[in-house]
Formats: C-alpha cells, structure tokens, sequence
C-alpha cells in the first residue's frame, strides 16, 4: 500500500467513525455507501452537514469555504476524502 492509499485510508476511516458515532443508523464500517449522497439516503441533514464540515476542518486542518459544501464536493464519503487530499 502506497502512502496516498495510506492517508487515503486514513481519512476514509476518520470520516465513516465520526459518522457512525453521531448519526445513529443501520449503517456499519462495512455497510455505509461510499459513493452516495449521506444527506440524499437520510443520514444527515442540514444541521449534520454543518456539524460534518467542522468536524473535518477540526480533524484535517482544513478550511471548506461555503461554495465548497456542494453535492459535487461533498456529496459522498469518497468526495469529501477527495476534497480533504485537495486542501492538505
């Protein structure tokens, strides 16, 4: 594994924990969509998406910029590791 799959990883695993520890679902580590919308399957909504986007600036040392909380942007888990390795 290369050190991008790594911190790929990583971030993946940050994201899918922080998300089954405060969005109380059916959902598991193995069972949460990667690749789907979380507010469009019911997870989140407006005020989950808000407290999402601190959560990663806090853990990532990041800034999303408002025009960045978008479906294009922020619309999966894989787009958000995305948007991450972008800032970082």
């Amino acid at each position: 594994m290369t050190t991008s799959e790594k911190f790929n990883e990583e971030i993946n695993n940050k994201i899918v924990k922080y998300i089954l520890n405060n969005f109380p679902s059916e959902f598991n580590e193995l069972t949460l969509p990667k690749d789907e919308s979380l507010y469009e399957i019911g997870l989140l909504d407006s005020m989950g998406v808000i407290e999402l986007v601190g959560f990663l600036e806090n853990e990532f040392n990041v800034r999303i910029e408002d025009d960045e909380i978008t479906y294009e942007k922020m619309g999966s888990i894989n787009k958000m590791i995305l948007l991450i390795i972008s800032k970082t």
